[in-house]
C-alpha cells in the first residue's frame, strides 16, 4: 500500500459524503467522476513522459490510488461550487440540436473537450518538454477560459471551484500524506520535476494544477448541458 493511497481514500470519503448529502448533484458528480476515471491512464502517461516516477519499472503504470484520486477529484470539482454555496441548476432556453438520444449530444461534446485537454497536455509535454503539472495547467486554463468566454455567468463557478479543490487537495495531502508519512512525502516530491517552492511541505505546483482542474471541470458540465446556476 503506497502512502499516497491515504490521500485518495480521504478524498473518496469526502466524495461519498457529498454524494449522499446532495441529491440534486448526484448525476453530475457521478458522470464527471466516471469520466475522470477513464482519463486517468492518459494523465499517468503524461506524467511518465516527464520522468515524474522515480522507479522506471513502474513508470506509466496506473495504481489504485491514481484511479481513486482522479475519480474523487473530478466528481468533487464538478459539484463543489453548487454544494458549498447552495446553488440550484436551471435549464436554459433554446436547446441546441440533439443527436438521437438527449445524452449523446452533451456527453459527446464533454468527452471531446476533455480529450482535447489531454491531447494539448500531451503535446506540450512532448514538443515543448513541459512537466506534467505545467502541461495540465496550460491545457486546463485553455478549456476553462473557453467555457467562461462563451458563458460569462459561469465565471464564479470556475474560479471558486478552483479555489475549493486546491484547498481540499492541499488539506488532504497535508493531513494524510505529509504529516502521516514525513519521510516518504519529501522523497515523493523530489522524484518529480518541480521548482522546489513548497507550501506546508507540498509543492506549489501541486496546489496550482489541482486548482486549475477545478477551474476547468467546475463549469464544464453546466456548459455542456446548457444549465444556469442561481
Amino acid at each position: 500500500m503506497t502512502p499516497f493511497l491515504y490521500v485518495s481514500l480521504a478524498l473518496f470519503v469526502f466524495w461519498c459524503g457529498v454524494f449522499f448529502l446532495s441529491r440534486k448533484t448526484r448525476q453530475e458528480q457521478l458522470v464527471m467522476s466516471v469520466i475522470g476515471l477513464a482519463l486517468s491512464p492518459g494523465a499517468i502517461l503524461i506524467a511518465s513522459l516527464d520522468g515524474t516516477t522515480a522507479d522506471a519499472s513502474i513508470a506509466g503504470s496506473v495504481g489504485i490510488e491514481d484511479l481513486l484520486f482522479a475519480f474523487a477529484v473530478f466528481g468533487l470539482a464538478a459539484v463543489i461550487y453548487q454544494v458549498v454555496l447552495g446553488k440550484h441548476a436551471k435549464k436554459l432556453r433554446g436547446d441546441r440540436i440533439f443527436l438521437s438520444h438527449p445524452a449523446s449530444h452533451w456527453l459527446a461534446h464533454l468527452v471531446i473537450s476533455l480529450g482535447i485537454w489531454t491531447c494539448v497536455a500531451l503535446s506540450l509535454t512532448v514538443v515543448l518538454a513541459l512537466t506534467a503539472a505545467q502541461a495540465v495547467v496550460v491545457g486546463g486554463l485553455l478549456v476553462g477560459t473557453y467555457v467562461i468566454a462563451d458563458r460569462k455567468d459561469l465565471m464564479f463557478n470556475a474560479l471558486l471551484s478552483g479555489v475549493f479543490i486546491s484547498v481540499l487537495v492541499f488539506a488532504a495531502e497535508q493531513i494524510f500524506f505529509v504529516r502521516m508519512f514525513p519521510d516518504a512525502a519529501p522523497a515523493f516530491w523530489q522524484a518529480r520535476h518541480l521548482g522546489g517552492l513548497m507550501l506546508g511541505g507540498i509543492p506549489v505546483e501541486e496546489i496550482v494544477w489541482s486548482g486549475v482542474v477545478g477551474f476547468a471541470i467546475g463549469p464544464l458540465y453546466e456548459y455542456m448541458r446548457e444549465i444556469k446556476l442561481k
